[in-house]
């Protein structure tokens, strides 16, 4: 389930360029005030599969109208959209009930209006599709240096890039309905030039990737990838996607609405 949020303001909006975990904090409170229980189990356990845990949700970027960037931050200029997306229905109702009633995005120091909320229509994959990333996606793996685990962080280019986005793709799966489903497999090609950037998140700092790609797979796995997102660390806001149209053509800014999308919320 995928929700596409408009917000509105009466002008243009100043955020910290590591807004990202901002948002992270908005979007657990708002599932908290619809079901508590629900967004305890999501942020204090979520799904085990060995060693890892996942929330199975993911949101993007904000993107606007029109941005410009500072060195403090970045000034938004609304419409300013937002995507969340989820394979479990039950955060992304909360989430919906919490904009429908509240109408707000809190942001702080600013409070954007929901001036619409959407259930976009899911996609139907054939076994290649062309995406592009909503948010970064990130990538890492450890290794010892003077006794001690660190992480590296991976870059698209890398053949191990796509292979560890696979398998954490498949144990996603097993999060998500207790076996990964026949046949095991997803191919991933990255297409035209890539951007990264460090973000802050809580403490550290995490590299993601930005850019297209086209996936080759059955249409459980893509579908898999496109709810719950590509990579690491998606319910902080990376590995979000989209469809592109053409991926040496896609742009990263909002498109128009599409048919099909279902609206569940009046204008402002």
């Amino acid at each position: 389930m995928r929700l596409h949020i408009v917000l509105a303001a009466d002008g243009p909006v100043t955020v910290p360029w590591d807004y990202l975990q901002r948002l992270h904090g908005f979007l657990y409170d708002a599932i908290r005030r619809a079901r508590p229980r629900l967004a305890h189990f999501l942020h204090e356990q979520g799904f085990v599969v060995g060693s890892h845990r996942y929330k199975l949700l993911t949101f993007s970027r904000l993107f606007p109208t029109r941005a410009q960037g500072r060195e403090d931050g970045l000034i938004l200029h609304p419409p300013i959209h937002w995507w969340v997306s989820s394979p479990l229905p039950a955060p992304m109702e909360a989430l919906a009930v919490s904009l429908l009633t509240e109408g707000v995005v809190i942001l702080h120091p600013h409070h954007l209006l929901v001036e619409r909320l959407e259930v976009e229509p899911i996609p139907s994959f054939d076994r290649s599709v062309a995406l592009e990333t909503l948010s970064p996606i990130v990538v890492s793996t450890g290794a010892l240096k003077n006794g001690k685990l660190q992480h590296r962080f991976l870059s698209p280019e890398e053949e191990d890039f796509w292979r560890i986005v696979q398998e954490n793709l498949k144990r996603k799966a097993i999060a998500l309905w207790g076996r990964a489903p026949d046949p095991v497999g997803l191919k991933c090609y990255p297409v035209g030039v890539w951007k990264s950037r460090l973000y802050r998140v809580h403490k550290g700092q995490v590299r993601g990737y930005e850019g297209k790609f086209i996936a080759e797979g059955a249409q459980p796995w893509l579908m898999l990838g496109y709810e719950a997102g590509f990579g690491e660390r998606n319910a902080q806001g990376f590995g979000m996607v989209r469809i592109a149209k053409d991926p040496r053509t896609a742009s990263s800014a909002p498109g128009s609405e599409r048919k099909g999308t279902k609206r569940i919320g009046a204008d402002g």
